[in-house]
């Protein structure tokens, strides 16, 4: 049966499964008592939370202290400052990413998928990212125009450069798709993809925007058509 991807944990759920104690070189004093873990925790949560719908510079550390009811120097005995808090977040939200598609790839039901099935399902999952994580993502890519000389080394071009390697290979996997002619396609996919997405974040040009339903639909239109796939049929409910 088809179905566009359900993801419905959210990214502190996720959070709390990942380890993250190994930020020494990122923090101002790691903690060593649960208490200090978990207010380290909180004070990462609550920056996933806020700029899921907010602009990295709209938000102040006063904000981020606010929102887990603790003081602003309490913040800085975490964290260096507002620069290191973020590339502490971009860190992990790459790593929640990468685990999302890994769990994707690796699920069962990508061997009984037909392409345009994949490609819908695909979709669901790349644009569930970014409209989570919009904030960092705006933030992220604006500070790679800025600083050209450091972009090889940010964890967001790694995670979309294996993030196309995964899916050209899931679908070299299809037949049909294993031509020189198809790779070629299949690398261009993902950047029209992350083209629609990433001009989204920055702009929000429209007429159709990150949240609205009509979008993830209508990007499966385009990359079937372009793939020359048939838009898989949905199955009504029972």
């Amino acid at each position: 049966m088809f179905m566009f991807c359900a993801m419905t944990e959210t990214s502190a759920t996720h959070l709390r499964r990942l380890a993250v104690a190994d930020l020494s070189d990122r923090l101002t004093a790691p903690p060593r008592q649960q208490r200090g873990r978990d207010r380290q925790r909180a004070l990462i949560e609550a920056g996933l939370q806020l700029t899921s719908a907010r602009d990295w510079t709209d938000v102040t550390v006063g904000d981020i202290a606010a929102a887990i009811g603790c003081s602003v120097g309490t913040f800085y005995t975490r964290f260096h400052n507002k620069d290191a808090y973020f590339d502490v977040l971009l860190g992990l939200v790459t790593e929640l990413m990468q685990q999302r598609a890994d769990a994707f790839y690796a699920d069962p039901a990508r061997e009984s998928e037909t392409a345009a099935q994949f490609i819908a399902n695909w979709v669901a999952l790349v644009l569930q990212s970014f409209s989570l994580h919009r904030g960092l993502y705006a933030t992220a890519v604006l500070g790679q125009r800025r600083r050209p000389g450091v972009a090889g080394a940010s964890p967001l071009l790694r995670l979309r450069d294996h993030g196309r390697a995964q899916f050209a290979a899931a679908m070299a996997h299809r037949p049909g798709w294993r031509s020189a002619a198809a790779r070629q396609r299949l690398q261009f996919a993902p950047q029209l993809l992350q083209g629609v997405l990433v001009n989204a974040v920055l702009t929000d040009p429209g007429p159709l925007h990150l949240d609205d339903a009509a979008l993830q639909q209508q990007l499966v239109v385009a990359l079937c058509a372009y793939l020359g796939l048939q838009m898989p049929v949905k199955e009504s409910p029972k």
